[in-house]
């Protein structure tokens, strides 16, 4: 039998959200399927990440009008940590042993000839659940190699840690990064030329997306809106708007965040179940969608929707900028109802020779990268 290669992967597996779950997915399965290495989700939650996601965090209390928010909905925010919690346990090949320090990791990372670190904001230091650990701050055998982390909105690495995440970074045996701005940042700081490589969940086939989304949820047609916290009432009521013009009606998930905003104000549809299952078949089956984050952008490509990406201000996230330039897709970024007819009409080829070239590269890091 053949003796396979294994590989112990690092991220924000313990994040209820489902870009960081659907990345994590996505890079586990290249690894084992495209390159033939064993490879398992490192069971990794600081306190600080358990702080974050819990329904309950230390000193909620001190704020009352979130508190009653989350009594309130108690029941709706246990079920979405449910479903995040199963597409761990279907999905994700999860290390059996958990880890809440990165010296408890160190102790036990002899199992592995690969360490790999990324992808999403693993490296975005002003992150509120970020941890050394993610930079691989230990010596070891096994091969290090870090697979398009972001940096997030970090322009600086400076700081009281700048000479000790400069040694982490440089005892890397391969480095890579998910943002033209964190290749400038890693560039100017290390003084090295880092390349830029695409987000797993690029790289992953539709058809395995298909799978994992599964048989249609919700029947007929309807518009499916996703954003990482539904933050802007502008925003929320353009949609609400083209629901009433089209007669269509919205689905949304997530009931952790809708705490400024409420769902039935703009008459959408909380759908019962959230997590990635919930996000990719409702993006999957959806007649529209509408957009907030990095990975919603994706998906809506994956399926190939008819959508908008929605940017209240006149600047639009670095992150999306990226991957709108390589898919020529400028015309899908809206601010105002009267852009999104154009965008909606715009007839898409979701891909480019840019694009196909940038995946193209990527494997080939991934490739040399997990040679020896």
């Amino acid at each position: 039998m053949e003796n396979k290669k294994k590989a112990g992967i690092l991220t924000l597996s313990a994040s209820d959200n489902c870009g960081s779950l659907l990345q994590t997915y996505a890079l586990r399965e290249i690894l084992q399927n495209n390159y033939n290495i064993c490879a398992e989700i490192i069971n990794f939650e600081s306190e600080k990440s358990k702080q974050v996601y819990d329904i309950f965090p230390p000193g909620f209390w001190k704020h009352p009008k979130r508190m009653l928010f989350m009594i309130r909905n108690y029941n709706d925010i246990k079920n979405q940590k449910k479903d995040y919690e199963m597409f761990r346990t279907r999905y994700l090949d999860l290390s059996n042993q958990k880890f809440t320090t990165y010296d408890e990791i160190s102790k036990e990372d002899s199992r592995y000839d690969f360490l790999i670190a990324g992808s999403d904001q693993v490296w975005n230091i002003n992150m509120s659940d970020f941890d050394d650990a993610f930079m691989l701050p230990w010596k070891s055998k096994a091969r290090k190699i870090a697979y398009a982390p972001s940096l997030g909105a970090t322009m600086s690495l400076s700081g009281d840690k700048e000479e000790k995440i400069k040694e982490w970074l440089l005892d890397f045996d391969c480095l890579s990064v998910r943002e033209d701005t964190g290749k400038k940042t890693l560039d100017n700081f290390l003084g090295k030329d880092v390349p830029v490589v695409a987000d797993p969940t690029l790289l992953l086939g539709k058809e395995q997306w298909d799978t994992v989304a599964g048989e249609r949820l919700v029947e007929g047609e309807y518009i499916f809106f996703y954003s990482w916290s539904y933050p802007d009432e502008s925003m929320n009521e353009l949609v609400s708007r083209f629901s009433k013009d089209q007669n269509i009606p919205v689905y949304v998930i997530n009931p952790s965040k809708w705490y400024k905003h409420r769902p039935e104000d703009y008459g959408f549809h909380l759908y019962n179940h959230s997590g990635p299952v919930a996000f990719l078949n409702l993006m999957k089956y959806a007649k529209y969608v509408f957009v907030q984050s990095f990975h919603g952008l994706v998906f809506a490509n994956i399926f190939k929707k008819k959508f908008a990406f929605l940017c209240e201000g006149e600047k639009v996230d670095f992150r999306i900028n990226n991957l709108i330039s390589y898919l020529n897709e400028d015309a899908q970024i809206v601010r105002r109802y009267e852009e999104l007819d154009k965008a909606i009409s715009t007839e898409l080829t979701y891909t480019s020779k840019r694009f196909e070239e940038f995946k193209e590269f990527s494997f080939c890091f991934l490739g040399n990268a997990l040679k020896e």
